[in-house]
């Protein structure tokens, strides 16, 4: 396969995510369209990378910038007392920048970036400040019951995409902990983060001295554009109802050279 069909490929298969993303936000699904436009935001910013060479210098700058404009939608979705920087019909005129991406030279871009950035801000709300405590702890609970764990990437030609299934951590007091879950992240040599985090759904079974979680959390760029020294951590995190609080009770994490197929057992 050449260069140019590898490329129309990608396009192709990231066109087509972008209209279902848009479909899911024009039909008032927030949640689906979120989920998808999270994806897709990962998916540009992994063919961005440096270290990649399927697309030019010039077209690594338009797709940042789509996938800016894909978190600025995000937010917007997320929280209803957003300024909107970028609105549905935005969107559809950066979806033909993407379609055509391989046919037109990309000075001109469909949206003010930098202004949409400066459009996308909380708006003070003295209503929503009264609002009672209880109601903000049960939306919580119910965020961290359902987890933040991110779809399968799309796996491009030569690039391997990472899966790792979480099983089980074993702990003597294991039956104690309320609302347990792991939070993964993937971290540079100087502890920056390489990805976003991703919360495991609270695990609900526990068996002798071991929480079960039996989860599957897709590294979100493939090994190829990760750099020499990263790490993976798993962070095992449990609810304190009496402070009100995430604690994070150990953690362990995964080298390099330690991912290989089949069960790998980690110090904690």
């Amino acid at each position: 396969m050449t260069s140019g069909e590898e490329q129309r490929q990608v396009i192709l298969a990231l066109g087509k995510s972008f209209a279902q993303c848009t479909d899911f936000d024009l039909w008032g699904q927030p949640i689906e369209a979120i989920d998808g436009y999270k994806r897709l935001s990962k998916q540009l910013d992994d063919l961005a990378n440096a270290d990649s060479s399927l697309f030019s210098d010039e077209q690594k700058k338009v797709l940042r910038k789509i996938g800016i404009c894909l978190d600025l939608r995000c937010k917007a979705l997320q929280a209803p007392d957003t300024i909107n920087g970028i609105l549905l019909d935005d969107l559809k005129k950066i979806g033909n920048t993407l379609d055509s991406i391989l046919n037109q030279r990309c000075r001109d871009f469909p949206v003010d970036v930098i202004a949409a950035q400066l459009q996308t801000r909380t708006l003070p709300n003295s209503q929503n400040r009264a609002q009672e405590s209880d109601d903000l702890d049960e939306d919580k609970q119910g965020s961290r019951a359902k987890g933040s764990l991110l779809p399968r990437p799309l796996a491009y030609s030569g690039m391997k995409v990472l899966t790792v299934k979480i099983e089980k951590i074993g702990l003597k007091d294991a039956t104690q902990f309320i609302e347990p879950y792991i939070t993964v992240s993937v971290k540079d040599m100087m502890g920056a983060d390489l990805t976003t985090s991703q919360d495991t759904p609270v695990a609900s079974k526990k068996e002798n001295k071991c929480i079960v979680f039996n989860e599957e959390v897709h590294i979100q760029k493939s090994l190829e554009s990760l750099p020499n020294g990263f790490s993976i951590f798993f962070e095992f995190k449990h609810f304190k109802p009496k402070k009100n609080i995430i604690s994070t009770k150990c953690w362990a994490f995964m080298e390099k050279d330690e991912i290989k197929e089949g069960p790998v057992a980690l110090e904690l």
